[in-house]
């Protein structure tokens, strides 16, 4: 009997051994086969809202994991660039438009046509057409919209009660604009009526479009400095502090930014795109006395957009996974989760009301009320070494020692040249 028990306790022994390393063993596989996707993108102030993103896709994913990582933007295309050579690309990554043909011409993002095609979640006639081109190559699609911005004019409300002015609206134009800064500029104090630095998307290039004018012309051929439109609405705005002293100069601007002056009461108005709506309300001066509207107006109405997208490395090790991802990000699901956050104002057009909701302190909608004549932000292949030649040109101008038109040649010339070698 004694033989038998012994048996039997230690069959039981082995049995229960056996359990408990079959039960382990599965959970360990399981671990294993849990897929890491690396999401990565350039702005922390976003972070928060991707990971909501993430949460919710993770929620109606088991198994797949996302891990949002943040390179600043001074640091990411070097990183990204380093990163295509070594065929080590994040998963899943922010896309910019002056970026996506160069890594869309050179098979090194992931052609995401089939998942478009074949999604049940993505409506691509739900976001800006001019967007969805922008991230497409040969009618391939390679990045999923993911959000849009406009510029909007801010203005400090407290400057404006003080002077007994009204804050500006649609009705307002170049000329309205210009009386406005020029009665409340106080030189002595240090104070400008407007901010009007070196800056393209978030200065002269609106003033062009609303001039009549072009950046570049619409088969990507020459720069719009051939066209006096263009050379007409750029020493405008580089008068505004030259000529009218209304902004500080270039000098003042390199010793402190626009975003500075004006969270420091020391600029009345200044022009934002909507991807500094987080900053100006966490910043507890802009939250309190800061409001937006749409830009004054030239001949007509105009403002640039542009938007970003979320590409897949061409190289991931989990295809299936970076797409299914990628498709959510664009849904309206996740577009809306984004818009919540105060991330951004998502491409998805539906959803803008969620992003006008958050930041109910402020005219939002000023932002969305803008796409109606919105110009997408001009683009080619080679956009940041012609907005270089252009950046550099003008630097002399904005420092007072030469005029846009005598500038203008240079800018044509070399412009020139970078669309050319495009097409080689």
């Amino acid at each position: 009997m004694n033989k038998t028990i012994k048996r039997v306790i230690g069959g039981t022994t082995v049995l229960l051994s056996t359990l408990i390393l079959s039960a382990c063993g599965p959970a360990s596989s399981s671990n294993e086969q849990e897929v890491v996707l690396n999401y990565s993108i350039w702005d922390a102030i976003q972070e928060p809202g991707m990971k909501a993103i993430a949460t919710a896709f993770e929620e109606e994913n088991p198994g797949i994991k996302v891990k949002v990582e943040v390179t600043p933007w001074e640091q990411y295309w070097t990183k990204m660039e380093a990163a295509a050579s070594g065929k080590s690309l994040p998963d899943v990554f922010w896309m910019h438009s002056n970026e996506i043909s160069k890594y869309a011409d050179n098979d090194i993002l992931m052609d995401l046509t089939d998942t478009v095609d074949n999604s049940g979640l993505l409506e691509m006639d739900a976001f800006p057409e001019e967007l969805v081109e922008l991230y497409q190559s040969d009618d391939r699609y390679y990045g999923i919209p993911k959000d849009v911005d406009t510029i909007g004019l801010w203005y400090n409300k407290t400057m404006f009660d003080d002077a007994g002015i009204a804050y500006p609206d649609e009705t307002w134009d170049w000329d309205k604009l210009l009386e406005t800064a020029e009665a409340l500029t106080d030189k002595e104090a240090g104070v400008y009526g407007f901010a009007a630095p070196l800056n393209r998307q978030e200065g002269y290039h609106n003033f062009i479009y609303q001039n009549d004018g072009y950046v570049l012309s619409d088969d990507k051929t020459t720069s719009g400095f051939e066209s006096d439109k263009t050379v007409e609405a750029v020493q405008w705005y580089v008068d505004l502090s030259l000529k009218h002293h209304v902004s500080p100069t270039q000098k003042k601007f390199s010793e402190n930014s626009s975003l500075s002056y004006f969270q420091s009461g020391r600029v009345a108005m200044a022009y934002f795109g909507t991807w500094m709506t987080a900053e100006l309300a966490n910043n507890e001066y802009t939250a309190e006395h800061a409001d937006v509207t749409v830009l004054p107006k030239g001949e007509k109405q105009a403002t640039i957009f542009n938007g970003l997208a979320n590409s897949v490395s061409g190289t991931t090790k989990h295809p299936e996974e970076a797409k299914k991802f990628v498709e959510f990000l664009g849904s309206k699901e996740a577009q809306e989760i984004q818009a919540e956050n105060g991330s951004a104002l998502p491409a998805y057009t539906d959803a803008a009301d969620k992003f006008v909701e958050h930041f109910n302190q402020f005219n939002m909608q000023a932002y969305v009320d803008m796409l109606d004549y919105a110009v997408i932000k001009p683009y080619s292949k080679e956009t940041v070494r012609w907005e270089n030649e252009e950046n550099q040109a003008m630097m002399p101008v904005f420092n007072g020692e030469q005029t846009v038109k005598e500038v203008a040649p240079r800018i044509v010339g070399n412009v020139k040249q970078v669309l050319e070698m495009e097409k080689r």
